[in-house]
């Protein structure tokens, strides 16, 4: 005896039969998919690891580059102190060539420097 059996209504369809309507779902299935649920996680999260680490990296260079200038600059100025020296000046061939004045005049704030 064969039996017939009517449904009343609408059945409904289930979200994943929609777009695939093949495909069973099964214990197999719901494996598969939550392997791939979390590599997708780990590969999200190593990503943005990834950049904070290099962002540390990039901080550390640059903190190096910044105290290997400061120290440029201190190595400068003290260049530049010495130079600007009393000792210097009077030891540099420039000052050696220099003559001495034999005559030294003052003039006095008062009087006319130019006059016809």
């Amino acid at each position: 005896m064969s039996q017939l059996v009517l449904a009343r209504g609408v059945t409904k369809r289930s979200f994943l039969r929609r777009f695939i309507p093949n495909v069973e779902v099964g214990p197999y299935f719901l494996v598969s998919s939550l392997v791939i649920f979390v590599v997708l996680i780990t590969v999200v999260t190593l990503m943005f690891s990834t950049r904070q680490v290099t962002k540390g990296y990039v901080l550390n260079e640059l903190e190096s580059q910044h105290q290997d200038l400061v120290k440029q600059s201190e190595q400068r100025e003290m260049e530049i102190s010495t130079v600007r020296s009393l000792q210097f000046i009077q030891d540099s061939k420039r000052a050696r060539r220099m003559v001495r004045p034999g005559n030294v005049v003052y003039v006095s704030a008062e009087a006319a420097i130019a006059s016809r």
